[in-house]
Formats: C-alpha cells, structure tokens, sequence
C-alpha cells in the first residue's frame, strides 16, 4: 500500500486505539450526509468503534442511502461523553458542529476532512482540498489509498456527496474527476436514477405547498439580476433545502437568497450565483460560510432588516465587478464559448 503524507497520518488515526466520534456541520446537505456514511462505512472495515452523530436532524430524503438510521440528531438526543478521536467531515470551521463541541477535550485529536476554500485547519489531521468538488470526492481518493472495499454504504454516501455538492452536474466545479467518480460508483452498484428520483422527484404535498407560498412572496431587485425569496416558520418544512435554486433559475437572475426564519428575528440565509460574483465572502461578513457559487449564513433582526442586508450586499458586490448587467448575464455562456472557439 502505498500512502502520502496526509494518507499515513490518517491511517495511523483509524489504527489509534480509542472510540471514534464522526461529525458533520448542522443544517446538513447531500455532502456532510454522504460523506459522513461513507466515513462510518470506512470505520466499520477497520472495526473501530464509533458514533456519527450530527447537531441536527438529517433530511428524510436521505433515508434512502445505506446506514442512514445510524446517524445520531444531538439536538434531540444529546450526547456529552468525551472522545479520544474525533472525525469532522465537510466542515469548515469547529463551531460549524454544534453541541458535538461538548465530546472533546485537549485530549482529543481531530481529524479534518473538507473542501470549503475558507477552512479553519482546525485539526491535528487536515485533509483539505479546495480544488475539489465534495468531500465526499476527497473520501473516494482516500478509500482509493486505502484499499477499502467499497460497500453500498459507501457508494451511496460518496455518489450522493458529489452529485448535490455539484448541482446535479450544474456547478463550475463538476470536473472529469467528479464524472469519473461517479462512474465508478454506478459500476459499484449505485443506481443512478433511483438517487435522482429520491432526492429531487420524491417532494411532500407540504413541500410542495411551502414551495407555493415561498415562490408567492418572491421578489427582483437590481434591475431584475437579484431574486429573494422568504419562508416563514408557520409555512416551514424540514425539506426546503432547494428552494433557493427555482429563484437562481429566472431567465435574467444571477443572485438569489432564500431567507428562512428559524425563530422570532432569527433567519437562516442561503446565498447562489451563477455569476463570478463569489457569495462566499458575503457569508463569511455575515458570520457563516460556503463556496463560491453557494454559501449560507444566519442573522438575527427582523424579515426587513434581513432582506434589506442581503440586498445591499448583493448591490455592493455588482458594484465591485464594475460589469453592466448584461456582461453579467453572459459569464455563465463565456466558458463554453471559451472552450469551443
């Protein structure tokens, strides 16, 4: 077998004698999910002892991948023992895991897998690729090094991981590599269609009425190139997770938020573009995080006030380019044009 550096160290963690605390940020989508499985499918080869656990609930739509039922939601079933190791997948900085903070001490070593350009390296461990499109990519390298046998578990978790963290093969960052990965895990036995049907053609009556109503109170701004839309908590359900992508979608837009409240003066914000325009940095000014073309964030003031600061640094940003809105549009064609001219 052979290993770099990183690979060795990570190596010498999984055959580290002590119980494995595996965790993945709050909030979580396809990638913390999947490649949180996919991790806890490596720990059961080595025949480590472990938890996955997540500050949150996990999306019902997920239930479908393998070992699903093995991830513990701390919010309703609290866990405060201390690790000796701890696993952090997608995440880019500590706090991003919630009340799992309570599992460790000084004692404890962290190893950090993730790919979000912003991250802290807050481990003793950091496996972190920026370059890539998941961290569930980073994982696949990984059981590649590693020789692990990839079980369903795995496969599930890794093809989820890449193909939400890509948009659907949407995004800027759906490489040759992530298409090849993918690839290799339908020949794993990952059934392709049956992924896509789950996650994105398996939407509740109640989803689909809170899509309604959120779609209902959408509004333009900046000549047309801003969407926003807001989902009270009255009309909240646990799957809106892509709401935000139908308000990106409009013919003209390239920046749109969906702003959710959590609690009274309390909103959870996701931010896309499909611009150069990197939301990212918006995020972190707002005190959260994410990738270029999708980040989040939460903030406390009323729907007003939150809507009104997400249009204003919406506005700073088109300013900054010092593009017109029509050279904003064209950004997301220049590329194919690029490629085949």
């Amino acid at each position: 077998m052979v290993m770099d550096k990183l690979t060795a160290e990570l190596y010498s963690f999984l055959n580290t004698t002590g119980k494995v605390l595996a965790v993945s940020h709050q909030s979580p989508d396809g990638d913390a999910i999947g490649s949180l499985l996919a991790f806890g499918g490596i720990l059961e080869q080595y025949e480590i002892d472990y938890v996955l656990a997540i500050d949150d609930s996990c999306p019902s739509k997920y239930d479908f991948i393998p070992g699903y039922d093995k991830i513990r939601n701390l919010k309703s079933d609290p866990l405060t023992t201390i690790f000796p190791k701890l696993a952090v997948l997608d995440a880019g900085s500590i706090s991003r895991i919630g009340s799992a903070q309570a599992c460790i001490d000084s004692n404890t070593r962290i190893l950090n897998i993730d790919h979000h350009f912003a991250s802290d390296f807050y481990g003793h461990i950091n496996i972190v690729d920026t370059e890539i499109c998941a961290t569930a990519a980073i994982i696949y390298d990984l059981c590649q090094k590693l020789e692990i046998d990839i079980t369903p578990q795995i496969a599930y978790g890794l093809y989820v991981g890449i193909l939400t963290d890509t948009g659907r093969f949407r995004y800027s960052n759906t490489s040759s590599k992530a298409l090849n990965i993918c690839g290799s895990l339908v020949s794993k036995g990952v059934n392709p269609s049956l992924v896509t049907e789950r996650l994105f053609f398996n939407t509740s009556a109640d989803a689909l009425s809170s899509l309604s109503w959120s779609l209902s109170n959408m509004l333009l701004y900046c000549d047309g190139l801003v969407s926003i839309i807001s989902l009270d908590r009255e009309h909240f359900v646990k799957d809106s997770e892509n709401f935000v992508d139908f308000g990106l979608s409009i013919e003209g837009v390239v920046l749109g938020a969906f702003i959710t409240e959590i609690e009274e003066n309390h909103y959870k914000i996701s931010l896309r573009s499909r611009c150069s325009i990197d939301v990212s940095d918006i995020a972190r000014r707002l005190g959260g995080g994410g990738h270029q073309k999708a980040s989040g964030c939460t903030y406390k003031g009323t729907l007003e006030e939150t809507r009104a600061r997400v249009i204003d640094e919406f506005t700073l940003e088109i300013q900054k380019t010092g593009l017109t809105p029509r050279e904003l549009l064209s950004q997301q064609y220049q590329k194919i044009n690029a490629v085949y001219s």
